[in-house]
């Protein structure tokens, strides 16, 4: 739908009427039939019958139009909820330039981040509560089991009971069916969208055309409204999801690199279990009777695990010494690779400056031996019979008069000039 303004913007009547009329057929039908007629009525009117794109989108409804996904729980998120939420995820943590193992390492941090931020949460849901906006008493049983995210969404359906009009239809045996129209307002412009709510007496359970309730989990207005009429104040359990109450616990068993559960006697000894049982089923699967007959022990077994005793679930907390936890793997730099080509770093010398560089080098070897010469105090202390004992860098040496100092000098040079022609 973003791209409407750039596929059908050149139509003369985009702002006028075709937009609304796209939007409607998308969002205000309650069937495929009815979404069918409305999507064939908006081509023939604005004659986009030959266009591609709005063929190829047709053809590929199933996909993306929300009535043919009515019958699929999707937790109230799409596909671009899903990618923006995990850049979302790595925000602050990962960048263009970060290696492989920073990667790993920032992973591990985001992840405890938002265990932490989860953890937080879970326990100002507990400790905390929401005040209620109305007095029906399925709020307060909301209230007590839900989180308080999930039940501010079940708060913003509540209020809307207010713009819902109900009226009951039909009704056959246990079976009633009820009109809603509900007042919708949308940038300061109200319009009225009608649902059809089917209630079944017997067994307390209704289905609204809206399908909010199988999306995305959460109760609609038009059911509410329909629990309302009925006096039902206590709504049964099916339509209290394990997945959003506070009292939920997930992965506090399964090991992590995020956390300290290593140490845990419940972990390990979960990891035992799973491990076994993951050998036992490979070895067991190709049999049926062999199945049926685990079956029927691990059926046996679970019935003795109710009535364990106290002291037994105390007993239970000791780790066997046979039960090792997994060391952590630490991760390590991956290898430097040279690349193809000449190192960025190292170019191409001429030979001039080759020639340049070892003449600098031999005169840098005759300054210093022509300072030794100068200053021999300076490199061996003398004593008393004239034999001078040197230094770590210098030799024993005698004294001897200045004559045979310069031609040692001199000798240092030739020497030099020697090493440098035969290096040339």
């Amino acid at each position: 739908m973003r791209k409407l303004l750039e596929k059908l913007g050149s139509h003369s009547q985009f702002s006028t009427g075709l937009k609304t009329s796209i939007q409607t057929a998308l969002y205000d039908s309650q069937t495929c039939t009815e979404f069918e007629e409305m999507w064939g009525g908006l081509l023939d009117k604005y004659d986009l019958r030959g266009n591609s794109w709005l063929q190829s989108l047709y053809e590929e409804r199933t996909f993306w139009v929300p009535v043919y996904l009515k019958d699929v729980f999707w937790a109230g998120m799409s596909t671009t909820q899903r990618s923006e939420s995990m850049n979302a995820f790595f925000d602050g943590y990962v960048h263009s330039g970060t290696t492989l193992k920073e990667f790993v390492d920032q992973f591990d941090n985001a992840l405890r981040k938002k265990v932490e931020v989860e953890t937080t949460a879970d326990f100002n849901s507990i400790n905390q509560m929401s005040p209620c906006v109305c007095p029906f008493n399925f709020e307060k049983q909301f209230q007590k089991v839900y989180t308080n995210a999930k039940f501010k969404e079940f708060q913003k359906e509540l209020i809307g009971l207010m713009c819902c009009n109900c009226t009951l239809v039909t009704k056959q045996g246990c079976i009633s069916t009820f009109d809603i129209f509900d007042e919708i307002s949308i940038d300061e412009c109200t319009k009225i969208v009608h649902y059809t709510v089917y209630y079944n007496e017997d067994e307390c359970e209704l289905k609204c055309t809206c399908a909010l309730f199988e999306m995305r989990g959460i109760l609609c207005r038009h059911a509410l409204k329909v629990f309302q009429l009925n006096r039902i104040n206590v709504l049964p359990d099916r339509y209290v999801l394990d997945r959003w109450r506070k009292d939920e616990k997930r992965y506090t068993l399964i090991k992590s690199s995020y956390d300290d559960l290593r140490a845990s006697g419940d972990a390990q000894r979960y990891e035992m279990v799973v491990k076994r049982c993951m050998k036992l089923a490979t070895k067991i699967s190709p049999s049926d009777e062999r199945v049926n007959a685990f079956m029927r022990y691990v059926n046996d077994f679970d019935s003795k695990c109710d009535d364990v005793t106290f002291r037994s679930k105390v007993e239970s907390t000791k780790v066997g010494p046979n039960v090792e936890a997994d060391k952590g793997k630490k991760i390590l730099s991956p290898h430097v690779v040279r690349g193809k080509g000449r190192p960025p770093s190292k170019r191409k010398v001429p030979p001039v400056e080759k020639m340049a560089r070892k003449r600098k080098a031999c005169r840098k070897i005759f300054d210093d031996e022509t300072q030794l010469g100068d200053t021999p105090g300076s490199q061996h202390h003398q004593f008393d019979d004239g034999v001078g004992v040197g230094t770590q860098n210098s030799i024993v040496t005698q004294s001897m008069p200045s004559g045979n100092q310069e031609r040692r000098t001199g000798d240092a040079a030739d020497g030099c000039a020697m090493f440098w022609k035969a290096d040339k």
